[in-house]
């Protein structure tokens, strides 16, 4: 069993907590179960917004939560001027930056197809022109591929709401890659494949290595130009491997993307619900493929 707060208070896991965490709303998992059993997530204390500025402020968390055992640090994908109480959370306009960001999920035997498909993903990324934003972490059983936030410009967050811009960009790349994720599912039979557009106001996604919420491994950050060299005995939290330099970025490197994407799918904020896909989900289309298949083959 993993000691958590020796864990947490290392210094290269604090600093890569740090890194992710501010400037973002804070959320954490705790071991301690609510009344219907499912695992506790904390996100305000004393009524105000959990946040991340500097070392000290990981082990005031853990300190605080110590009752409840915490266990997994996580931000938000949105960037806010300012923290300080619920409103701030709640307003659009206090968002900042975003990070569009695609959630790649898959049973963990299958791994290789998850990096085959978050492989993908940066390639076409790095066809588009975004070439040194990109952050891709191994999230226990699954990938997450980011642009960093400040990879878009700050004219072009001035024209383009945050989360209108990193919706459009996820969308945009889903669809684009639609064919060619299911193909790979499909030849590697992987029908709990998950490939997901998750913005929204107040997503969450993983700190760089924080411990997983069940399982004793950490998030790592997986080199974008190295992911099929991973393991995921990488993740072992007693000796992990772990790309540091995963927040690095160039402004505005992913402008033309985020406007050719956003001319193509349009908003997040209000339209998204009269928004009809043009085509079903991957994860129904890879259930119904394989389902027609094995019947066919009975």
């Amino acid at each position: 069993m993993v000691d958590v707060f020796k864990h947490y208070l290392t210094d290269i896991v604090s600093s890569n907590v740090v890194r992710f965490c501010r400037g973002r709303w804070v959320g954490v998992h705790v071991e301690g179960r609510d009344s219907g059993g499912g695992q506790i997530l904390v996100r305000y204390f004393r009524g105000k917004p959990l946040r991340i500025d500097g070392v000290n402020d990981v082990l005031n968390i853990l300190k605080r939560l110590e009752a409840l055992k915490p266990r997994t640090i996580y931000a938000t994908i949105n960037v806010y001027s300012r923290l300080e109480d619920f409103e701030d959370v709640a307003s659009l306009p206090n968002i900042t930056a975003c990070m569009p960001t695609w959630d790649v999920d898959n049973a963990l035997e299958n791994w290789r197809v998850t990096l085959a498909i978050a492989d993908e993903i940066v390639r076409f990324l790095d066809g588009e022109g975004v070439v040194k934003s990109v952050i891709v972490k191994w999230s226990g059983r699954g990938c997450h591929i980011h642009i960093h936030p400040l990879a878009f410009s700050r004219d072009l967050y001035g024209r383009i709401h945050p989360l209108d811009l990193a919706y459009a960009v996820v969308e945009y790349v889903i669809l684009k890659l639609y064919s060619r994720i299911v193909d790979i599912a499909l030849s590697s039979n992987a029908d709990s494949l998950r490939v997901e557009n998750k913005i929204d106001v107040q997503r969450l996604f993983t700190a760089p290595l924080s411990l997983h919420r069940c399982l004793d491994v950490v998030c790592v950050c997986i080199d974008p130009y190295r992911i099929l060299d991973f393991m995921p005995d990488m993740a072992n939290p007693y000796g992990f491997k772990h790309f540091n330099d995963w927040d690095r970025y160039v402004e505005g490197e992913g402008d033309d993307l985020a406007l050719k994407s956003f001319n193509t799918v349009g908003s997040y904020i209000k339209p998204m619900k009269a928004k009809r896909r043009k085509h079903p989900p991957l994860d129904k289309q890879i259930l119904d493929v394989l389902s027609k298949f094995n019947s066919e083959n009975i």
